[in-house]
């Protein structure tokens, strides 16, 4: 704002110069063509006119040094503006990088969760089929076994198959799912209890009788 008011003072006094320059002329020509009867009355112009002239020739140079300062202002204001539109390109520049940083980022990971997804969906099928094998081949003597001995812990029927206890125990309870004569069987923690309907039914006839049941190192008591 100063500085407006400074360039709008200049080009008035610019104004009022010219102006000024212009009348002086028209009166430098009008004594000239009066001084023309005497020499003593044309010394004494001719130096008027001199003083005229020197006058002329400053408000000349001043004219033209508020032009350079004009025109060194426009050019200050047009770098001003330059270097404005130069920062605003940079500032723009640098958002859509970041945003492309960003979105590559964000394509990178979820390109790693589905990977990291998908290397997990194989492994579990991996185990699930691991699992169906060792099912197939170990069920049936799962079940004998349980069968005989009626209660077991389930780490030692994992040592006595061979078994992790986590396979044993899914063996387990695939017998339970899927076989109806573990439809009645028990769990309690890690132990696991084979019981048919023909043990429940002597079941309730021993409470009946002795009013307990017992169940000690794998056999059952009535």
């Amino acid at each position: 704002m100063h500085a407006e008011r400074i360039q709008q003072f200049e080009e008035q006094l610019h104004q009022e110069l010219q102006q000024e320059i212009d009348s002086n002329e028209e009166n430098s020509d009008n004594d000239v063509g009066e001084g023309s009867s005497t020499s003593v009355h044309i010394k004494k112009i001719g130096k008027k006119k001199g003083e005229k002239l020197k006058r002329k020739e400053a408000k000349r140079q001043y004219r033209e040094y508020l032009d350079q300062q004009i025109q060194a202002r426009k050019a200050q204001e047009e770098i001003l503006e330059e270097q404005f539109r130069r920062k605003q390109l940079e500032e723009s520049i640098r958002r859509a990088d970041e945003l492309e940083k960003l979105r590559k980022e964000k394509a990178k990971k979820a390109k790693q969760e589905e990977k990291e997804e998908l290397k997990k969906q194989k492994l579990q099928e991996k185990n699930a089929k691991a699992r169906q094998t060792k099912y197939s081949k170990y069920h049936q003597k799962i079940k004998a076994w349980v069968k005989e001995h009626k209660f077991c812990e389930v780490e030692d029927l994992a040592r006595a198959m061979g078994l992790n206890n986590e396979d044993t125990e899914y063996i387990l309870k695939q017998l339970c799912k899927d076989d109806p004569e573990f439809d009645l069987c028990l769990w309690s923690g890690n132990q696991f209890l084979f019981v048919t309907r023909n043990d429940y039914e002597k079941f309730n006839q021993d409470l009946k009788e002795k009013g307990k049941i017992s169940i000690h190192e794998g056999k059952i008591y009535y």
